[in-house]
């Protein structure tokens, strides 16, 4: 996964109106990484407001984010564009069975197996809802029934659920107490600044496809963050040349982001490539660009001693 995760970053990289966005946001949803798979999503479909594919994959993220009215509203937008849409069919559906309208679901899975009569998932999907036995919608004045109402459609998915499975993907219920499963080794990576404070922590190099050439980006908690953040930086070099030459301000070199905890600094090294640091916002403005500066120096001797 974290080799399809590069390679479509990479992609998005050399081109940032590529539909790869798509592909991207659900690679990321498939590793829980969640807000950032929202960030690329949402940032693909204002390039690409017409893109059915791309509001499913939206859809998906907030289904698995637990959030059914705004994942209903993206496939109801998707079946807008293209009302035979398969998989928008099956999400509607399953947000319908999870909300209690089996009525609403069966329709929509109905209409699923009408495009698509080889569609096995959406037929046990449709078996599933005729097999449930729904409550009657309670009346607002006892909340009690409201709540027996309530865990019907829970009980049905945890007897059959091969109905999630086909509808859309539901977010994972809490796994009974188990051993951890073992992380992912993180990545082992040149050690080009070896030498700076926090080399692998706070300053990350990329090439030109968003690639991590080396350094690394820890989150508060932690974790290795580091092709999330090339993720979220892919296109960023070829957007500010374009902006520059549209405003006429010539050749970009430095962005500085200035954060509630921290300062970030964005800069081209070479031909394409970018590094990314991060400071304390103890450390004033100057300072950080001063140590920014003698981190790029550092990376463009190493990329040229690598014959990039």
């Amino acid at each position: 996964m974290a080799d399809t995760i590069r390679r479509l970053t990479g992609a998005l990289a050399r081109d940032p109106a590529s539909l790869a966005y798509a592909d991207l946001a659900e690679a990321l949803r498939r590793k829980n990484q969640r807000e950032e798979a929202l960030r690329v999503a949402l940032q693909g479909l204002s390039r690409h407001p017409m893109h059915a594919d791309g509001h499913d994959v939206l859809a998906r993220i907030y289904a698995d984010m637990g959030d059914l009215d705004r994942a209903r509203l993206a496939w109801s937008k998707v079946l807008e564009i293209a009302p035979d849409h398969g998989g928008a069919l099956k999400g509607v559906a399953f947000v319908r069975f999870r909300q209690g309208d089996a009525d609403a679901a069966a329709a929509a899975l109905e209409q699923a197996l009408a495009v698509d009569p080889s569609d096995e998932a959406a037929r046990r999907a449709l078996d599933t809802v005729r097999r449930t036995p729904w409550a009657p919608p309670a009346p607002p004045a006892e909340p009690a029934a409201r709540v027996t109402a309530s865990v019907a459609a829970p009980a049905a998915l945890r007897d059959t659920a091969s109905f999630a499975a086909a509808a859309a993907p539901a977010p994972t219920p809490p796994p009974l107490p188990a051993a951890p499963a073992p992380a992912e080794a993180a990545p082992v990576r040149p050690p080009v600044f070896s030498g700076f404070d926090r080399s692998t922590a706070d300053i990350l190099l990329l090439d030109e496809r968003g690639l991590v050439l080396a350094g690394g980006l820890v989150s508060s908690a932690g974790a290795d963050v580091a092709e999330v953040a090339a993720a979220g930086l892919a296109g960023v070099s070829g957007e500010a040349t374009r902006t520059g030459e549209y405003l006429g301000l010539g050749v970009w070199r430095t962005i500085v982001a200035e954060a509630e905890s921290a300062n970030l600094v964005v800069a081209p090294v070479g031909e394409g490539a970018l590094i990314l640091v991060r400071r304390d916002r103890s450390m004033p403005v100057g300072l950080a660009l001063r140590f920014a500066e003698r981190a790029r120096g550092t990376a463009s001797t190493w990329l040229a001693g690598q014959g990039a």
